[in-house]
């Protein structure tokens, strides 16, 4: 029974969550709607959060903090990449790429 319960729950939680994380390793990169007011995609920038064992969780992977990077004002697209290794070490970035 608790076997089945632990099945379920893993199941579900892949369901709801934004990235389909691998058991042993995963890379994974996902496209984001955004306005498109930028004609090209002259700069890019990037917000990185990485976590570490679960433990430790810093950075900024906020559109804001990327479009701050690289003096965007203008977005032309928004992309999200996750890797992760063996749930020890996490890491997210967004890419802003805009004028």
């Amino acid at each position: 029974m608790a076997v089945a319960i632990s099945c379920a729950a893993m199941i579900s939680g892949c369901a709801i969550s934004p990235f389909q994380p691998g058991l042993i390793y995963s890379q994974q990169k996902m496209p984001v709607v955004a306005p498109n007011h930028a004609t090209t995609c002259a700069k890019k920038g990037i917000g990185t959060a990485t976590n570490i064992l679960g433990l430790f969780a810093f950075g900024d992977a906020s559109v804001a903090s990327a479009k701050k990077s690289a003096g965007i004002s203008k977005v032309d697209s928004v992309d999200i990449s996750h890797t992760g290794i063996l749930s020890i070490f996490g890491m997210t970035s967004v890419e802003v790429c805009g004028e």
